[in-house]
């Protein structure tokens, strides 16, 4: 497989291109878009809007889709705002720079569900164009790194933070690639799941990424009730997230809170409330 990369450059603004120079490649970094079934231009349509300045800053260099198609946001020569936090991990900090946003190159995967599950299209993409740039750039699998292996608090790429195994064998697979082996390729049943609603709850028609007719629209997806969208677990992230936001003052009636106890928090909700407290993080930093 060779993927094609279709490029869609940010227009030059200070929200999402700067248009800094990197003052060298030193590292790759791994992200998950964290907006299950959205495609690779939505996701750069959103850092495109973000030189509106209503949304916080943030970009990546590389967004694959689900079928396996790259968009290029951001030249590989410039700074995109991919890892910035108020804090690093001491290995990023030893082996990158006091600010990573200025050493490494960042890819954003389009994935299936909330865990962070990729398809075969994206996952395969992924290794070959982390092989690709290790070896244009010289490094090696040691110069691999995740979003939370960068900043140390966030749970980014999901899947790969949470099956810490599937890692180990990502990183395999892509030094096998370096090495000219040929990538060992997932099933795609088992790469591609439907999403399960909660037990009691009324179903919701869940798409899989080949079957156009039962794919439900982005907007669709975007107000199903998270209860109804992801697990347990998941919900009680959610609840976390809607805490900090009260403790940050974005929140300043009992409605949300409401919102939360009764698990009629939505996906667009959620997904906004994050991207505040990403950008107050970040706003932080760029204060100290």
């Amino acid at each position: 497989m060779r993927y094609k990369i279709i490029e869609k450059l940010l227009t030059p603004n200070k929200y999402s291109r700067p248009q800094k120079k990197l003052i060298g490649v030193r590292g790759i970094v791994v992200h998950w878009c964290a907006n299950p079934q959205a495609s690779a231009e939505a996701n750069r349509n959103f850092f495109e809007n973000r030189k509106l300045g209503k949304t916080g800053y943030g970009s990546a260099h590389y967004i694959i889709d689900l079928d396996g198609d790259v968009i290029r946001c951001i030249p590989e020569n410039e700074v995109a705002y991919h890892v910035g936090s108020k804090t690093y991990t001491k290995e990023a900090l030893s082996k990158l720079s006091t600010y990573p946003n200025n050493c490494t190159i960042g890819i954003e995967c389009c994935h299936v569900d909330w865990n962070g599950k990729m398809t075969d299209a994206t996952y395969n993409t992924l290794v070959e164009l982390v092989a690709d740039l290790l070896k244009k750039y010289k490094l090696t699998t040691n110069d691999l790194w995740l979003h939370k292996e960068v900043v140390g608090w966030k749970d980014c790429h999901k899947w790969f933070v949470d099956h810490p195994d599937e890692w180990v064998k990502f990183k395999k697979l892509v030094a096998d690639r370096l090495n000219s082996k040929p990538i060992q390729k997932t099933n795609e049943k088992q790469s591609v799941q439907k999403l399960t609603p909660q037990p009691k709850q009324e179903k919701v028609a869940t798409p899989t990424v080949q079957s156009q007719q039962n794919k439900q629209s982005l907007q669709e997806v975007m107000i199903m009730k998270m209860s109804d969208f992801v697990n347990n677990y998941n919900m009680k992230q959610l609840e976390e997230i809607y805490k900090k936001a009260h403790e940050e003052g974005l929140l300043n009636d009992n409605t949300w809170a409401e919102k939360a106890a009764n698990k009629t928090i939505t996906v667009g909700e959620v997904a906004f409330l994050a991207t505040i407290l990403d950008q107050r993080r970040f706003e932080k930093y760029c204060k100290k």
